[in-house]
């Protein structure tokens, strides 16, 4: 009994630590953020801020790639015997 408590808490804390990740327009949104609040007031909130909020809304109309990122990825030319 004791064994499947602990192997349904881990598991759950694992799937905690996957759905924290953060892609690459929601870390830059929140580095925005905490430069900005360092340059106004001198402290850093740890809350999420508006650019990071715009970082995660972009993140997932993207599938995590990101923003500007605007390459495709190219078929090598046909080579003719």
């Amino acid at each position: 009994m004791l064994k499947s408590v602990l192997m349904a808490a881990a598991a759950v804390a694992l799937m905690g630590v996957g759905a924290c990740s953060q892609g690459p327009n929601e870390e830059s949104g929140e580095a925005a953020d905490s430069a900005q609040e360092q340059a106004t007031t001198g402290t850093t909130d740890m809350s999420q801020g508006p650019q990071e909020e715009a970082g995660e809304a972009a993140d997932a109309a993207t599938q995590g790639q990101p923003a500007g990122d605007t390459t495709q990825p190219t078929t090598p030319p046909a080579t003719t015997p």
